[in-house]
């Protein structure tokens, strides 16, 4: 629309003001609202990422010092304060480390046991829930830890899954499946110490050739 005059523009303007002013403000503010919002909840996040890593660090820290009560300090807090981070998962893989060297396997398979709920990553879960069916197998459920094992996982963690269901074979009396198991972790490559898995082939035979 044209305006004749600077007063008809001017009485436009106020008459869309009259009508509109009240939603402009109000988008205005609630903008600003939400700017504000997102970044306090940036700024949050960040302290809060800033703080369970620190955390993280500090356990680790004590894990290499022996310090086992303070890692059971740090893994409580951070799965308190920061139980959907990966940091509160490693701490808790860490707690439950600690807690095998002191033989108290309750509290390591309670521990590997909130890891696989809480971590964020799969290949965390699957690390806590092939510990967790180790500390079972040790605790003379090795049929429960076969069971808890996956059937499919992805290809790098062959060596991890296999060695572990080769032992839970072994301590169940299931040689020719432990040694099948065991085999399968050879031939993926992806062995942590293919020296100790060699020696457990070796034991293998010689028990077999015995018998």
């Amino acid at each position: 629309m044209e305006y004749e005059t600077e007063e008809q523009q001017v009485e436009a303007l106020k008459e869309w003001w009259n009508e509109n002013g009240r939603a402009v403000i109000a988008g205005v503010v609630l903008g600003v609202v939400i700017i504000g919002g997102w970044t306090l909840w940036q700024g949050s996040r960040e302290k809060a990422a800033v703080a369970a890593s620190d955390a993280y660090s500090e356990a680790m820290a004590a894990v290499a010092s022996g310090d086992g009560a303070r890692v059971n300090e740090l893994a409580d807090r951070l799965a308190e304060d920061h139980d959907g981070t990966l940091y509160a998962s490693l701490a808790s893989l860490a707690a439950a480390r600690v807690a095998v060297e002191a033989n108290d396997l309750d509290a390591a398979a309670s521990r590997l046991a909130w890891a696989e709920e809480h971590a964020p990553q799969d290949d965390v879960k699957l690390i806590a829930r092939v510990r967790l069916a180790r500390v079972e197998g040790s605790t003379g459920e090795a049929a429960s830890g076969l069971e808890r094992l996956p059937t499919s996982y992805p290809v790098e963690f062959t060596g991890l899954v296999e060695e572990a269901r080769g032992d839970l074979l072994a301590a169940s009396g299931d040689a020719d499946g432990a040694r099948a198991a065991y085999e399968k972790a050879r031939d993926s490559g992806n062995v942590a110490d293919p020296n100790a898995l060699g020696m457990k082939l070796d034991d293998l035979a010689v028990a077999a050739s015995a018998s």
